[in-house]
């Protein structure tokens, strides 16, 4: 028994050994891959969280100083305006309301317009500043331009505006403020008549306690550089940057994404950048001691782990050798069968010891296991269709809020400024009757979107009323023909509209309103997405269904997107270069109204040459 205890005790220390070499050595290598790649993940994190964060700040001041810009492309009026100092003057007051209502809108920490004041006298400026942040703004007194210092560098916004068209500015102390400033400027011309320039500004300081604050390393520093790779912040302060981040900067790509960068000479220091839209850039730069150390003390953690764990089976080994034969190898046999999976394994041991102790619990274990396990797949099953759902219902809801703020406050602004303009006792009754119609299109359009917003949420709740009646088709198609026939020739004169409906001269049974909708919505969306060729209107009728096809020559959609077309608030528009208006529930009210009237609805598309969509309804003639 001794010789046998002996070959086990040997046995089991060899196979002991041989089980953490070969799980061991693979476990630390990949260990330390993961760790490193985790900390290196941990760099990209870090810069595309600055980037981020900076370009949400660059975003915003360059949509204030737009919105500055349309204002006086909208108002400003250079023969009248630009007259003298009176005439200037009186358009400063008249266009503060609307530079209010950014402020409000937008709430940026400062909005400001400086015009060009060579060929007038007086002290011309209109700058609105919030110092505290706290939405209260106060005009700023009024200066004219050219008696300042344009040669100084807190200068530099209205010069290299003027001479490029637009520029961020390099931090810079502006002493009516009394704090540091990065301002971003665009110049301003009316008939090649330079106007002035606009812009707006945020705190330097407070970026820079920003940055500060995302930045956690010891070593290396964050680092900001603008378009011409010219330091604007650094989280080491005025420390000089190391060797290598300088010659990483020195060889800076252009337009590239957050990602590590590669440099063939660094060997202290890995570097992390991201490329603003603007053409600034965000560089991380962290020494490679500090964001390897959790991989090295892994390897140092793991090895004790193991080394102690090497020396405690020792001890078992020579415990088990002596004490425990055949239950051991059984009961192990169990747990095998258990761990691949088989949860009804049981053990059978009668030594009336501990062993048999420890097989009764084996057995209560596996017992308690199984049923947590049918029990663990009942409630992921049921939470794993709560999850689909409550995703579904977040998803609706951001889509329809999204939606719903662009289609309504879009033509609610348009009224209001419109509305605004046809108060101005200078208007003219030429200019007001434009500013009626704008006011009754964006009306309308108002409408319409509520009309259906109304319809869908009916449609979603099968509620929907049905109002059948005999009706001639032909005639609720030449009112359609008429309609869009005058849309295309006041928006889309260039695009032709072909109706071919001579074979619907027929009454059919059926909703005629709900109908005329249906098919407006796809006349709609043919027109809004064909800016080349036309769009076709056919009507045709078999022994038992007539149908309705709608056809254009657009920019159409690729045969993997066109199931996404009916979803709700989903707007499927292949194009980088136009953003299409609409609350992406048209089709979606379409195919409702479709299936309403017992009728189908198919769309077939081809990407760059046009989409048709066919509606198809049973030709269920009542007396």
């Amino acid at each position: 028994m001794y010789g046998f205890r002996k070959k086990l005790l040997i046995l089991m220390l060899i196979l002991t050994a041989s089980a953490m070499l070969l799980t061991g050595v693979p476990g630390i290598f990949f260990a330390r891959q993961q760790a490193k790649k985790d900390a290196l993940a941990h760099m990209e994190q870090i810069t595309r969280l600055a980037s981020s964060d900076v370009e949400k700040q660059f975003t915003h001041i360059k949509e204030v100083s737009m919105a500055l810009e349309a204002v006086i492309r909208s108002t400003f009026n250079k023969t009248t305006d630009y007259q003298n100092d009176v005439a200037l003057n009186r358009y400063k007051q008249q266009i503060a309301p609307q530079l209010r209502e950014i402020l409000h809108l937008m709430r940026p920490m400062s909005l400001w317009i400086v015009f060009n004041t060579e060929n007038l006298e007086g002290k011309h400026s209109i700058s609105f500043f919030d110092k505290k942040g706290n939405g209260l703004y106060h005009r700023t007194k009024e200066y004219n331009i050219l008696k300042k210092d344009l040669y100084h560098p807190s200068m530099n916004w209205w010069t290299d505006a003027v001479k490029h068209g637009e520029t961020w500015t390099l931090p810079y102390y502006w002493q009516s403020w009394d704090m540091e400033v990065i301002s971003y400027s665009r110049a301003v011309y009316v008939d090649s008549t330079l106007i002035g320039c606009l812009g707006s500004d945020f705190h330097y300081h407070e970026l820079e306690d920003h940055l500060d604050s995302i930045y956690d390393f010891k070593t290396g520093c964050l680092i900001l550089l603008n378009e011409n790779n010219e330091l604007v912040y650094s989280s080491s302060g005025k420390q000089p940057l190391p060797q290598e981040t300088l010659e990483v900067i020195e060889h800076l790509p252009k337009n590239i994404d957050t990602r590590l960068l590669p440099h063939t000479n660094s060997k202290s220091f890995i570097h992390s950048v991201s490329q603003l839209q603007n053409g600034w850039t965000i560089a991380l730069s962290v020494s490679r001691k500090e964001i390897l150390s959790d991989a090295n003390n892994l390897i140092l953690h793991l090895g004790i782990v193991f080394l102690t764990g090497f020396i405690i089976t020792i001890f078992l080994a020579f415990y088990f050798s002596k004490n425990v034969t055949s239950p051991v190898k059984y009961l192990l046999k169990k747990f095998r069968h258990a761990a691949d999976g088989k949860l009804d394994t049981r053990a059978n041991i009668k030594s009336k010891d501990e062993m048999q102790e420890l097989g009764d619990h084996f057995n209560k274990m596996m017992e308690e296991l199984q049923n947590s396990f049918n029990d663990l797949k009942l409630v992921q099953s049921r939470l794993s269709r709560e999850k689909e759902r409550a995703l579904e219902s977040d998803s609706l809801k951001s889509s329809f809020l999204e939606n719903l703020s662009h289609e309504v406050r879009t033509p609610l602004m348009a009224i209001v400024g419109f509305s605004e303009l046809m108060a101005d006792p200078v208007s003219t009754s030429k200019e007001r009757e434009d500013f009626f119609s704008h006011i009754a299109q964006n009306s309308n359009q108002l409408v319409r979107f509520i009309e259906d917003t109304l319809l869908f949420a009916q449609l979603e709740k099968e509620q929907a009323s049905v109002k059948m009646s005999h009706f001639n088709i032909q005639e609720a198609l030449l009112d359609l023909k008429q309609e869009f026939e005058n849309y295309r020739q006041k928006q889309k004169p260039d695009l032709f509209f072909r109706t071919l409906s001579d074979e619907c001269e027929m009454t059919i049974y059926s909703d005629p309103a709900l109908l005329k909708r249906l098919i407006r919505y796809l006349l709609v969306n043919a027109f809004k997405f064909t800016d080349k060729g036309g769009v076709s209107l056919l009507c045709r009728s078999t022994d038992h269904h007539f149908e309705i096809i709608v056809s254009d020559s657009g920019i159409g959609i690729s045969d993997d997107k066109t199931d996404l077309v009916f979803r709700k608030f989903c707007k499927v528009v292949e194009s980088n270069t136009r953003v299409y208006d609409g609350a992406g529930i048209g089709l979606t009210n379409a195919r409702g109204i479709a299936f309403l009237l017992n009728g189908t609805i198919e769309l077939s598309s081809t990407r760059g040459e046009g989409t048709s969509v066919k509606v198809s309804f049973p030709l269920n003639n009542k007396d």
